[in-house]
């Protein structure tokens, strides 16, 4: 696993086994949570998500991106952030047509935001127990998401998510908000455990129509 930075932000890169430059692999960005603001990528290198994502890299062959937001939130972090992507986005062994953003808590807020902002440049997207701004989805109609919140969540009210996958299908576009009846804030761990989240996020490329989104999209579950 590689460390680097990028414009400030510091961040993890892993490649899956067998990897060659000189090939395209789907990329995965992976947002954290606020309880994982630090300085040290060995924290970040420790995150149980990132962890879970590792486990499935190499049968899955993706390439695993991590920034680590240092302090306050995505938002303030968001311009490098923007930077970074965009970089990896040009990069020769990336498949453009197959980057998946996905992120919890603090980092499912700055999966919806990242994607509100560019959602041209995503495949699929997996908020967890986040929100954003409602008003901003209008440009996400061909953007496949799956939410997901624990209806037990004290921490992030499950109707910030809820509100959010409403906006986006009043706007022509399809989300599907997934709920467990019985998970706190801490429904990160079913998501990131469960193969058919990596079958479904997996499964679409940027060259989709909105016909295909609707065929692949699984049913509701939790």
């Amino acid at each position: 696993m590689e460390e680097n930075i990028f414009e400030g932000l510091k961040y993890l890169l892993s490649f899956p086994k067998g990897f060659q430059q000189d090939q395209k692999y789907p990329l995965i960005i992976f947002l954290h949570g606020a309880g994982t603001r630090s300085d040290s990528l060995e924290r970040l290198g420790r995150n149980a998500n990132v962890g879970r994502l590792l486990e499935r890299q190499d049968a899955r062959g993706y390439i695993l991106l991590a920034p680590l937001c240092p302090n306050a939130d995505w938002n303030e972090w968001m311009k490098p952030l923007v930077g970074l992507v965009e970089h990896y986005r040009a990069v020769s062994y990336i498949d453009e047509t197959r980057i998946y953003l996905t992120g919890n808590s603090m980092g499912g807020y700055g999966t919806w935001m990242l994607a509100t902002h560019h959602p041209d440049w995503f495949a699929a997207a997996m908020p967890v127990c986040g929100g954003g701004v409602p008003a901003f989805t209008r440009g996400m109609v061909d953007l496949p998401i799956r939410a997901f919140h624990g209806l037990k969540d004290t921490l992030v009210d499950p109707i910030e998510s809820l509100e959010m996958v409403k906006a986006v299908n009043r706007n022509g576009g399809y989300a599907e908000l997934i709920l467990f009846p019985e998970c706190a804030h801490n429904c990160w761990s079913a998501v990131y455990s469960d193969e058919k989240n990596y079958d479904w996020l997996l499964s679409f490329t940027g060259e989709r129509k909105k016909t295909e989104v609707e065929e692949l999209t699984g049913d509701y579950y939790g």
